[in-house]
């Protein structure tokens, strides 16, 4: 009965924070289109305003919803929501519109990180502790081959992609669109795909999500849940069934080193390889 409460618990906490991660992109995405418009540098389309008012409306209804199952305090809850606001102002009215991505990526970020440490402090006064943020034994460095197994399976999903000539799970051009949007600024480029991303990414999938989805399920349903979850949040299409496999072999990597800098330098690297074939190809 006790591992029963405690595990509704896990998942309250683990929906609030989608919720209000997802009420943030929402919230961050109205502020640009009430700037811009007041600004007039975009038409006031009642449509989409309506639809934006909704979904803000709807994922904030959802928070408060989740939050009440949670411990986190309503003061730190409120405290973030005042911050991410002063931000998404400043961002889109005083920084130039050449920051704005990286600002707002920074903002969602680094705001979901914080989330997820009000939420483990509730599970553990070290949350650091709780989400596998521990020292790296160096000599677990080998399980790093764990990685390496992940390719032939990408390999054999891109030659079926193509013998079957599914256009919409071929390669596209998502990543160089990203490139191009930062101006091709290689240094922001490389703090964003090598720094921010693996660390924000591997907190919120193999230490936070990770975790609380293993309280429920077994080993290996949790790392089919969690990657394909990590698949997801990619948005492309064709980036959904390699960050998928990705996603796998880094949970793989997490249990096997006991520690998500595990997970973190291996997507690191990842990410600074697929970069330099990404930059090449330009």
């Amino acid at each position: 009965m006790v591992d029963k409460i405690n595990r509704k618990r896990y998942f309250s906490n683990l929906y609030f924070f989608a919720t209000i991660s997802i009420f943030t992109i929402f919230f961050i995405e109205y502020i640009e289109f009430l700037v811009d418009t007041l600004l007039g540098e975009k038409k006031l389309e009642i449509f989409n305003f309506f639809i934006l008012n909704i979904s803000v409306f709807l994922a904030y209804f959802s928070l408060v919803f989740f939050r009440k199952k949670t411990k986190v305090p309503t003061k730190k809850v409120r405290n973030y929501l005042i911050v991410i606001f002063a931000l998404a102002i400043i961002n889109f009215l005083f920084i130039s519109e050449n920051y704005n991505l990286i600002i707002q990526i920074l903002i969602i970020d680094l705001g979901c990180i914080y989330i997820i440490f009000q939420i483990c402090k509730t599970f553990d006064q070290n949350p650091s502790n709780w989400l596998g943020l521990i020292r790296f034994d160096i000599k677990k460095s080998k399980y790093f081959l764990y990685y390496f197994w992940a390719w032939p399976l990408i390999i054999f999903w891109a030659l079926i992609v193509e013998y079957l000539n599914i256009e919409a799970l071929k390669n596209s051009s998502y990543t160089q669109d990203i490139v191009e949007a930062l101006n091709n600024n290689y240094i922001i480029i490389f703090f964003l795909a090598c720094i921010v991303a693996p660390l924000s990414e591997e907190i919120i999938f193999r230490g936070f999500i990770f975790k609380i989805i293993r309280q429920k399920y077994s080993t290996s349903i949790a790392i089919i849940i969690n990657s394909f979850l990590f698949g997801i949040i990619h948005l492309s299409p064709s980036a959904i069934i390699p960050a998928s496999i990705l996603g796998a072999a880094l949970s793989i990597i997490r249990i096997k080193t006991n520690s998500v800098y595990g997970s973190i330098i291996i997507h690191s690297l990842h990410n600074l390889f697929a970069l330099l074939i990404t930059t090449q190809a330009l």
